[in-house]
């Protein structure tokens, strides 16, 4: 069995008996369903989303203080010069 994505559909086909196709199916189901592998994609999902959001965080707390700090400056350069 293999199923062809295209935008808002989904397109299955097979070759052989139906039937035989409908064990097979069957089997690799329970079979992907109930992997360790899967547990471990989930995991590896989570913390990898985890990480990425804590680095983006960052980059963004980087350029607020940036900013913020260039313009005090500014204002304690003008301020001492006055």
């Amino acid at each position: 069995m293999r199923a062809k994505r295209k935008k808002d559909q989904k397109v299955y086909s097979y070759s052989g008996d139906l039937e035989q196709e409908i064990k097979k199916a069957k089997s690799e189901y329970m079979e992907k369903e109930t992997s360790q592998e899967r547990v471990f994609l989930l995991w590896q999902y989570q913390r990898a989303k985890k990480a990425y959001e804590k680095y983006e965080q960052r980059i963004a707390d980087l350029k607020g203080f940036i900013e913020l700090a260039e313009a005090e400056l500014k204002k304690q350069e003008s301020g001492g010069n006055a």
